[in-house]
């Protein structure tokens, strides 16, 4: 396997071991969206959101996983670009908003 795609899915892997580790983003973002009330950015949800739902997923996952010989897990090749996405844009969001904030603040 390439380095590129090597530090592209690795932490992936690790959310395989441990699924309950993918509630960390989702935690993060959703106290970043609930800070950022009133007027907060939408990719800050749609972030909460989408990474509570790969937790639950990966944690049906991982069961499953126990149950059968050599799982595959081809998902993680569309699930994967999905969630960096989206992480990457409600980063984005965030400090977009948070430095609009800061400049209205200290004008």
């Amino acid at each position: 396997m390439s380095l590129l795609g090597l530090l592209f899915f690795a932490p992936f892997a690790l959310l395989v071991a441990q699924p309950y580790l993918a509630l960390a983003p989702a935690l993060i973002f959703g106290l970043g969206y609930a800070r950022l009330q009133p007027a907060p950015p939408r990719s800050l949800l749609a972030a909460t959101v989408l990474w509570a739902l790969y937790a639950a997923y990966e944690t049906y996952m991982f069961f499953w996983a126990k149950t059968v010989v050599a799982p595959i897990r081809v998902d993680l090749l569309l699930l994967a670009p999905i969630l960096y996405l989206v992480t990457l844009f409600a980063a984005v969001g965030w400090w977009r908003e948070a430095r609009r904030r800061s400049r209205a603040a200290g004008a």
